[in-house]
């Protein structure tokens, strides 16, 4: 029983510790096959109605992935859940380097990729 416990609080802590992100917890699933490049998340500026960032403006805050490389998918907009409205962002794409499943949390929500 004191096993049980002991794995039960590492398993709490761990689920703490990444922020309870799951893929029953993703707001969307994106699907890819190794070596497809598909539409994955859109940053905003800080502000509403501010200009969007450049990809390298955003780069560093991306998840690591080792399924998934990312790369700049141009000018685009998206209904940001804090603003209310629709707003201008910046698209990033992913492409599927390894199969593999990942939950990751973007500025836009959680999001479940597959990579086949």
């Amino acid at each position: 029983m004191r096993e049980y416990r002991i794995l039960a609080g590492l398993s709490l802590a761990a689920l703490v510790m990444t922020g309870c992100v799951s893929a029953g917890s993703a707001d969307k699933t994106v699907e890819l096959s190794v070596g497809q490049t598909r539409h994955l998340t859109a940053y905003r500026a800080n502000g509403c109605g501010g200009t969007p960032p450049s990809f390298d403006a955003i780069a560093s805050r991306l998840p690591k992935s080792a399924i998934v490389t990312y790369s700049d998918g141009g000018p685009s907009s998206r209904v940001s859940k804090d603003c209310g409205r629709r707003v201008p962002t910046r698209a990033v794409n992913a492409t599927g380097v390894a199969a593999g499943s990942e939950v990751h949390r973007y500025q836009s929500g959680v999001v479940a990729i597959v990579v086949k």
